[in-house]
């Protein structure tokens, strides 16, 4: 069987997306023996992401999810020898000529268009753009890949008659990657954060459902007592956001937060090391990988209510209501000064991590495959 899967997103400086699709084909590829893959590669990606005889790779511009993506891609390469096409995030080509299993991340746009943009004119293009050709990916694949149950929920809200044809498949933990022991020293970061303070972390990019600017101000309030421990920001910047610029050009907040648009994955294997805890109390995830890589680190979390950060941390984080500012505030305070709790939340954090493989999601995804194809 000729399986096809865009791998566009895997580059030099990952997404999410990109991590996801990487780390799926290096575990994927091994299990499926009677499969062969075509990935899609971006122009700037010349390195392969697994060698393998089973395995060749074309080149196509274009980011995953973009026009080229839904407009270009399909018509250059119809696919019509593939038994099946894996679209990774939602978008599947127009003009596509064989059968596609698709990936939902999430549906905020759907449900959510105000957490994913703090621009209103880019809410209102791509809430109907995305609603449009999300419908379509749906409704003409034969099985749909939920990265959790809560996206999954999701998709049985928007599309109930789409329901039956979902699979949950969570993500994992490369280990090899997010190990302690890889870590640097806490000297490391001295060009970052001086070396004589403490610091907790925030780690994702800039869009509104994160709610970077409500855990900086949380994080502001409860270590106003306490001015040798910072707050690391480590955020793709938006172009559009007017408020994070307004909140760090406060000097409060300038004494307190250190902010850095990327960092080197050596650097940030060590911020997670060392950090106090890591605040990741977003609005809304379709999973929350962030939170599960400070786990396998062992370093303490602060976590969100929301359904699908609940559904990866479990019982093993602190979790705060990011609509409660004082509850935040309470919980970075808990966390910060019980030593106690942030042992236990590093030792059960580390295990939870451990429930969480790509050899498990490999496997489900190669399922998934089989049941698309009526080979179950």
């Amino acid at each position: 069987m000729r399986i096809v899967i865009d791998a566009r997103s895997v580059v030099e400086k990952k997404s999410g997306i990109g991590n996801y699709v990487e780390s799926l084909v290096k575990h994927l590829v091994p299990i499926a023996e009677d499969m062969r893959f075509v990935l899609l590669r971006h122009p700037d990606a010349s390195w392969p992401i697994v060698e393998h005889e089973r395995v060749e790779e074309q080149v196509y511009r274009g980011e995953t999810k973009s026009v080229h993506t839904l407009l270009g891609l399909g018509l250059a390469h119809p696919f019509a020898d593939a038994d099946l096409y894996h679209a990774p995030a939602e978008l599947v080509p127009l003009g596509l000529r064989c059968p596609w299993v698709v990936t939902f991340h999430d549906l905020m746009w759907i449900e959510e268009p105000r957490l994913a943009s703090a621009f209103a004119p880019v809410r209102m293009i791509n809430s109907a753009w995305y609603r449009l050709n999300y419908r379509r990916a749906i409704a003409g694949a034969r099985r749909v890949i939920a990265i959790s149950q809560a996206t999954a929920d999701a998709i049985g809200r928007v599309y109930p008659n789409q329901s039956s044809k979902v699979d949950v498949v969570r993500h994992g933990v490369d280990f090899k990657r997010y190990d302690a022991s890889r870590a640097g020293g806490r000297d490391s970061l001295d060009a970052i954060v001086p070396h004589d303070v403490r610091y907790s972390l925030i780690v994702g990019q800039g869009s509104p459902y994160k709610n970077h600017a409500g855990m900086i101000r949380a994080f502001v309030e409860a270590t106003r007592t306490d001015p040798d421990h910072r707050l690391v920001l480590v955020r793709r910047f938006s172009r559009v956001d007017a408020e994070m610029q307004q909140l760090l050009e406060r000097a409060d907040v300038r004494r307190k937060v250190i902010a850095v648009p990327f960092v080197s994955d050596a650097t940030l294997l060590a911020l997670y090391r060392h950090a106090v805890m890591l605040l990741f109390a977003s609005h809304y995830e379709g999973f929350g990988l962030p939170a599960l890589e400070a786990m396998a680190m062992g370093t303490p979390v602060l976590a969100s209510t929301a359904p699908a950060v609940r559904e990866v941390v479990g019982d093993a984080a602190l979790c705060a209501v990011p609509t409660d500012f004082s509850d935040m505030v309470r919980k970075i305070q808990t966390l910060a000064s019980d030593a106690g709790l942030r042992e236990r939340l590093s030792l059960v954090g580390s295990a939870r991590a451990r429930e969480f493989t790509w050899e498990r999601a490999a496997q489900r995804t190669l399922e998934v495959y089989r049941r698309a194809l009526g080979r179950a």
